[in-house]
C-alpha cells in the first residue's frame, strides 16, 4: 500500500504515478484530495479509484476560564479489556477499512484493537478516558492525544447499551477539562462526512466545520 500526493499534480503527473506504483507491485494507492480539485476526481473516476471517506475535522475553542464538573462515573484506563475492545470496534462503524469490501473483515478489526493497544500504552493517546456504569462496566471510550498543535480525539464511542444516557456528551465534557488543562486552546476531532449521527453530536456538542478532505482507493491488482 501507498499514498499518492496529489496536491498540485497534473493529469498526467496522477496517471503516470499510478503506472509507476502498479509496475512497483503496489496493491493499493490511497489518493487524499481536496474535494474542490477537478483533476483529481477526473482521475480517480477514470481509473476506477473508489471514494472510500469524506473524511471532516471538527474544531472547538477551549477556554481557560471555564469550569467543568467531575463525573464519577468517568475514569481512565491504562489496561487492555475484551470491552474496550469492543467500543474500539464499534467506533469505526464507519472507518473506510471496514466498508471497503476489499479488505477481509479482521483487517478493520486488527487495526482498532491496534489503535486501542497504542492509546493505552500512551503511545498515540495522552489519556484514555472511560465511562463505567454502576457494576464497572465499561460502557464508552474517549481516547485523547494531540495532532497538529490541538488536543485531538481519536476513538470514540458508546456501547448500544447505553446510548441515550448523554454519555458521549458526558465523554467530550471530561475532554474539554483534560485537554483545557493541559493547556490546549482547541479540541479537535475527525470522522466521516457519512456518518451523520455524528456528525450532529459533535455539533451538538459545540464543534464546528474545519476542513474536509476526500481519500480514494485505488486498487491496482
Amino acid at each position: 500500500m501507498a499514498r499518492l500526493t496529489t496536491t498540485g499534480q497534473s493529469a498526467a503527473a496522477l496517471r503516470s504515478a499510478i503506472a509507476a506504483a502498479r509496475n512497483a507491485g503496489q496493491r493499493l494507492l490511497y489518493m487524499v484530495a481536496d474535494p474542490a480539485d477537478a483533476v483529481v476526481v477526473a482521475v480517480a473516476k477514470a481509473t476506477g479509484a473508489w471514494l472510500a471517506d469524506r473524511k471532516v475535522t471538527f474544531v472547538m475553542p477551549l477556554s481557560p476560564s471555564r469550569t467543568f464538573q467531575p463525573v464519577a462515573a468517568i475514569g481512565t484506563a491504562t489496561h487492555y479489556s475484551p470491552q474496550l475492545e469492543s467500543l474500539a470496534w464499534q467506533s469505526g462503524e464507519y472507518s473506510r477499512f471496514r466498508l471497503d469490501t476489499h479488505f477481509a473483515p479482521t483487517v478493520f478489526q486488527a487495526l482498532y484493537s491496534q489503535w486501542l493497544r497504542n492509546s493505552l500504552a500512551g503511545i498515540i493517546a495522552q489519556r484514555v478516558l472511560v465511562w463505567r456504569d454502576a457494576a464497572g462496566r465499561e460502557l464508552g471510550l474517549l481516547t485523547l492525544g494531540e495532532k497538529n498543535g490541538r488536543a485531538d480525539i481519536g476513538l470514540l464511542a458508546v456501547d448500544a447499551v447505553a446510548r441515550g444516557q448523554r454519555v458521549g456528551q458526558q465523554l467530550v465534557a471530561a475532554a474539554q477539562a483534560q485537554a483545557t488543562a493541559w493547556g490546549y486552546a482547541q479540541l479537535q476531532v475527525v470522522t466521516q462526512r457519512d456518518n451523520e449521527p455524528a456528525n450532529r453530536f459533535y455539533e451538538k456538542c459545540g464543534f464546528r466545520l474545519a476542513h474536509e478532505e476526500h481519500i480514494y482507493h485505488l486498487w491496482l491488482d
